[in-house]
């Protein structure tokens, strides 16, 4: 695969070669604090896999629940369920290992497995291949469900920044394939809608870490030539978004981001979706993975308080089919 998409221009590829190598070097100094791992029972390192999508095989982690959660699963004659996170990155970064607390925290509380697969980004590719090989491996985890070990029905998706946009899509392209909806989607202070102006997305705070000269670098490179009225590059716009599982929208007060994610929320409850909003004050971007502590481990337990609703009613689901009518 090429280094640089034809389509972004050389300055363009540089800047973002640049900040993937500065977040390579900063992104584990500042997400890597002991005191934003939640979890109570420890998990093993994730095993790696390889999931083929249309746009070549990507890298995937695979994270385990404890030995006793999937035993009791066994003795019930049940699997565990399974989650799949998109990492966020602006569409750039490519470091699935920041949501190392995320996916640790979920496997040890919910005790479902976590796949969390290496998408491709720019200056390499451009809309929409992080988008499709997202599908993908959603397709791919119910799919391989026999033989990973989990249950191929309890599939649910979500991300933070970038990687909750594509958690999105993941199910939304599900709805337009007429393929099996994700249990529940959970979407941490996503971008949604790039038709909107950089003007209105606006923060108190004098360096918000979604800053405008970041958006410019997304749509320069990631977004290069794209319609971004199409539902694909907003699902905020996606004509069948009122069709959504179970979805969880976190957004932080102080994040550029905030407004279009709230306006999602409202606009999926306006649309009779199951939805559960929460905006925590004063948090920026990436509140999950930074400091104060007390709003990261209030949203990481709301994801997985959510998961487990949505895992619960799907076992609720599967007793039902299979009791006597």
């Amino acid at each position: 695969m090429p280094r640089r998409d034809p389509r972004i221009t050389r300055r363009a590829a540089f800047q973002a070669r640049r900040m993937q190598a500065l977040s390579r070097v900063f992104m584990p100094l500042l997400f890597s604090s002991a005191r934003l791992r939640f979890a109570t029972e420890p998990t093993a390192r994730p095993t790696t896999a390889t999931i083929p999508t249309r746009h070549g095989p990507i890298r995937t982690l695979v994270y385990a629940p404890p030995a006793r959660r999937i035993a009791r699963h066994e003795a019930a004659g049940s699997r565990p369920p399974v989650h799949l996170i998109l990492h966020g990155g602006a569409f750039i970064v490519r470091l699935p290992q920041q949501e190392d607390n995320v996916a640790r925290y979920l496997a040890s509380e919910v005790g479902c497995y976590v796949v969390l697969p290496d998408y491709d980004t720019a200056p390499r590719v451009r809309f929409p291949v992080a988008e499709e090989q997202a599908y993908d491996a959603y397709r791919w985890v119910r799919e391989h469900a026999e033989h990973q070990g989990w249950d191929r029905d309890a599939v649910s998706v979500g991300g933070g920044s970038a990687g909750g946009k594509l958690a999105l899509n993941v199910a939304l392209l599900a709805i337009d394939d007429n393929y099996h909806r994700p249990a529940a989607v959970s979407a941490e202070y996503p971008v949604l809608d790039l038709t909107r102006e950089d003007a209105t997305r606006v923060s108190v705070r004098k360096r918000p870490m979604v800053s405008p000269s970041m958006m410019s670098l997304m749509r320069r490179t990631y977004f290069a030539d794209t319609d971004l009225s199409s539902p694909l590059a907003s699902p905020a716009l996606h004509p069948r978004r009122g069709e959504l599982p179970p979805t969880l929208v976190l957004t932080g007060e102080h994040d550029t981001l905030c407004r279009e994610a709230d306006d999602f929320a409202r606009d999926l409850a306006a649309a009779g979706v199951d939805v559960t909003h929460h905006e925590f004050p004063g948090a920026d971007h990436a509140f999950t993975h930074t400091k104060p502590v007390e709003t990261a481990e209030a949203a990481i337990r709301m994801i997985g308080e959510h998961l487990s609703r949505a895992f619960a009613g799907t076992a609720a689901t599967e007793d039902c089919s299979d009791a006597p009518g």
